[in-house]
């Protein structure tokens, strides 16, 4: 295995040419800075660097092979490298083709590509993105993305943020298994994506702990389609938890989820804003969601740090959709609470079944009082007053600015009778 390096008075003054010298476990370091038509094809097992800084891929020529500014075809690691620019004649240039293998994308950036990245399909394969943004891909055709990924083992995406789909969609994904946690998804105020998620042959899918806003000049009334277009993988099954889901645009048609899978969705804990609970769509067991009064800000959740490059959180609308009922839960846990925080750990925001929780605290509802909890302290038992949601979240407010205090707390005293809510250290 050994390290090439690339860059002005480097061995190799070009990635292209270091990556025609590579063999498999060798390490390209990429020095930073703007590499322009810097078109290559990797057959072998590398790792790819940018050092000192991020390194720059700029298209302004359609690559030679007629797809993307790197096409993978083996097990690839890239870090720290931005892609831009990428155009061919048939519509589909993409910053990166992947064609086989497991491809790894640690703080990369994808934008104003005609697609950001398209994945050929590999059963076998997988893909994995953390710490990325894909912002303004797509040829505005409809058809082309921010990231389409086919008939692939394992999407996974970590930290990451997506924004301005050009018509297409933020995440287009068909593969078997799809992850997306700890995310901003966003259209922003003038982006013009369908879909904020998209997956059209269903799979088993998780949507967990992200930001998702389907933006006032979306293309598509449904934030997050499941099987739509048929084909559907043999067991699949749809988790969505945990998210804040802010929905931007002023029509009554607007929904969370389009569910044509014949499987039953799970809706688990999330934080909604600007859809009614009649807009949830069909095909759900839900439980725990919040209606929120006001529209919270847009930005990746606690513990998620976009890369360099990564842009600004959208600004919101100057006109909000007005939010359903505040006084009707959707479900009989649910409960109308102001918007979470959305800033870094531990300030950070998880649900709990029947209210937002501090995500240093972990919070499990259960029946009656549990022998040796001790009592509240003095300021927590002022926060509560009545035994009503408005309290808790008082009480909750103050769990956040106080912090844990010797052991469990009990709340059972301002919760219905039998009923308490726990929380214990949870790191």
């Amino acid at each position: 295995m050994s390290v090439l390096n690339v860059g002005s008075g480097q061995q190799y003054t070009t990635l292209a040419s270091a990556i025609a010298a590579a063999r498999d476990g060798d390490t390209i370091e990429v020095q930073a800075g703007t590499y322009t038509n810097d078109f290559a094809i990797i057959t072998h097992d590398v790792t790819i660097e940018g050092v000192g800084g991020m390194v720059d891929l700029v298209a302004t020529q359609s690559p030679p092979n007629g797809k993307a500014i790197l096409t993978t075809d083996a097990n690839v690691t890239i870090e720290n490298v931005t892609f831009s620019g990428a155009s061919v004649p048939d519509g589909n240039g993409a910053g990166i083709r992947y064609e086989t293998g497991n491809l790894v994308l640690d703080n990369d950036v994808f934008k104003n590509n005609q697609e950001g990245l398209l994945a050929a399909d590999d059963p076998q394969g997988s893909i994995t993105i953390t710490n990325s943004t894909f912002t303004h891909n797509g040829k505005g055709d409809g058809q082309t993305h921010n990231l389409y990924v086919g008939d692939i083992g394992t999407l996974t995406i970590d930290h990451s943020t997506f924004t301005d789909a050009v018509v297409g969609h933020e995440i287009k994904s068909r593969a078997e298994t799809t992850i997306i946690e700890n995310s901003l998804i966003a259209d922003g105020p003038t982006g013009s994506a369908s879909y904020s998620i998209d997956l059209p042959n269903g799979g088993n899918a998780t949507i967990r702990n992200n930001v998702i806003e389907q933006g006032p000049e979306t293309q598509n009334p449904t934030i997050i389609a499941f099987g739509e277009e048929g084909n559907v993988h043999a067991g699949s099954s749809l988790t969505i938890a945990g998210n804040t889901i802010v929905n931007d645009l002023a029509k009554p048609d607007a929904q969370l989820l389009w569910n044509a899978t014949g499987a039953t969705a799970s809706l688990a804990g999330n934080a909604i804003y600007g859809l009614a609970p009649g807009q949830l769509g069909g095909g759900i067991a839900e439980t725990g969601t919040i209606h929120l009064a006001s529209e919270p800000a847009l930005a990746l959740p606690a513990a998620a740090g976009g890369p360099p490059g990564t842009p600004p959180a959208p600004a919101a609308p100057a006109d909000p959709i007005p939010p359903a009922d505040p006084a009707t839960p959707a479900d009989p846990g649910g409960v109308t609470a102001a918007a979470p925080a959305l800033h870094a750990a531990p300030g950070a925001w998880h649900v709990g079944e029947n209210a937002w929780v501090p995500h240093h605290f972990h919070a499990a509802a259960v029946g009656g009082r549990t022998p040796g909890h001790p009592a509240a302290p003095d300021w927590l038992l002022q926060a509560m007053g009545e035994p009503t949601h408005g309290a808790l979240r008082e009480a909750l407010g103050a769990l956040e600015h106080h912090g844990h205090e010797g052991g469990p707390l009990t709340l059972a005293h301002i919760l219905p009778q039998g009923q308490h809510l726990d929380f214990v250290p949870h790191h």
